[in-house]
């Protein structure tokens, strides 16, 4: 007789291997979907039809649109165990996206941009800032309308932005500088931040920075134009990281996200006359920076860095900027905080202090609305600043027909 423990642990593994998933496809079939990030594999289930599938079907259940994707030969066929058994079959195809759903036409993109015309207004010189942030567009994000869209709602925002000039100044606000802050995610980047995401994007990262380059200097040679003084600033965010293997390997200053408001600080350099009156704060190597706005200290930062505690994205963030606090940061001299990254608009004043999470550009995202059930409006966030503190928030709408 065997000894009693050695029994009981035999019943067990014979117990757990009767519990285990039988396997249902031979090695090499496994269903599924891979991705080069041109062209890939997809291998459907174990199915009972003689026939090959209906594809737009099989690609549905994959997540990938049949307007967009299409299964080519060869198509393979595979057979096995009983022959007769009705959930054996198997077949396997390539997929590539079709021609028409390659990306978005960037010339168009950048034709549509070259057409924007603005008419300067008359301005006075006083001692309150409008702020405006520019906060994940993720250019080239291709949800909802893709890029295309996103580049209908800036231009839309262009002129709303001036509109809430001429509105606040018409209020006796008495403005005398712009200041335009970039909080990160101006592009989408194209591989190595979720699922999906090479599946998704419609324009490559050269063809993101290059419209990125262009939005922006439009919207600040446009607003130059009405305002006595601008202060542009920018801070990285995680979409702009140069990344391996989906993690940013490099420095926190090798950014999309910083580096195209440098190029863009350099074309407008090039015309000292004009743009003059036009100054940038472009952070080397930090993920935060903190301006002076007429006496308010303003610190801006992604929102990224903020991951302990909390349980929600104003409990991180104010977990966070208590930690720099106790560490001596420089964005523990800020009462005022403007971060990105969550995507919705959001507020929470901390005493003297004020957290405003700004909204984003981009078309949405179905996983979030998978999630949560519901998406955050898009918009561009903009306020007045002075010697007093923060006053007269408003989100401006970007409508697009």
């Amino acid at each position: 007789m065997g000894n009693p423990l050695d029994e009981i642990k035999a019943i067990q593994t014979e117990m757990q291997a009767e519990r285990r998933p039988k396997r249902q496809h031979p090695e090499g079939w496994e269903p599924g979907v891979s991705w080069n990030g041109n062209e890939g594999t997809i291998t459907t289930t174990g199915m009972p039809a003689e026939n090959a599938p209906d594809w737009a079907t099989v690609l549905k259940v994959w997540g990938l649109d049949p307007e967009h994707f299409d299964v080519v030969e060869p198509v393979l066929f595979n057979v096995w165990g009983d022959t007769l058994g009705v959930l054996n079959r198997q077949w396997k195809g390539k997929v590539v996206r079709k021609a028409a759903s390659m990306g978005s036409d960037v010339q168009e993109i950048i034709d549509e941009i070259k057409k924007h015309r603005f008419v300067r207004p008359e301005v006075t010189d006083n001692g309150t800032a409008m702020v405006v942030a520019i906060s994940d567009l993720q250019l080239g994000k291709g949800e909802n309308g893709g890029s295309a869209k996103i580049v209908e709602r800036f231009l839309a925002g262009i002129n709303e932005v001036e509109s809430r000039w001429k509105e606040l100044r018409k209020a006796g606000r008495p403005l005398s500088k712009l200041v335009v802050v970039g909080l990160g995610d101006i592009i989408e980047s194209c591989d190595g931040h979720y699922d999906m995401q090479a599946f998704q994007t419609d324009l490559d990262r050269r063809e993101q920075v290059t419209v990125a380059r262009r939005l922006i200097t439009k919207a600040l040679t446009q607003w130059s134009k009405f305002a006595p003084e601008m202060l542009v600033a920018c801070i990285p965010g995680n979409h702009g990281e140069n990344r391996k293997g989906g993690k940013a390997f490099t420095t926190f200053g090798d950014n999309d996200d910083v580096a195209v408001f440098e190029q863009v600080a350099e074309i407008l350099a090039a015309n000292e006359e004009a743009y003059g009156h036009v100054k940038f704060v472009i952070p080397k190597n930090d993920l935060t920076v903190t301006i002076d706005v007429y006496g308010t200290i303003v610190a801006l930062a992604h929102g990224h860095q903020a991951r302990r505690g909390g349980g929600n994205a104003i409990g991180k963030i104010e977990n966070w900027w208590a930690r720099q606090a106790l560490g001596m940061a420089p964005v523990s001299d800020a009462t005022l905080l403007l971060t990105g990254h969550y995507h919705h608009l959001a507020l929470a004043q901390h005493g003297a202090r004020t957290h405003i999470q700004a909204p984003s550009l981009d078309g949405g995202s179905q996983w979030y609305r998978e999630v949560a059930g519901v998406d955050a409006p898009s918009g561009i966030l903009t306020l007045a600043v002075n010697e007093n503190g923060w006053d007269d928030l408003k989100v401006m709408p970007c409508r697009i027909d």
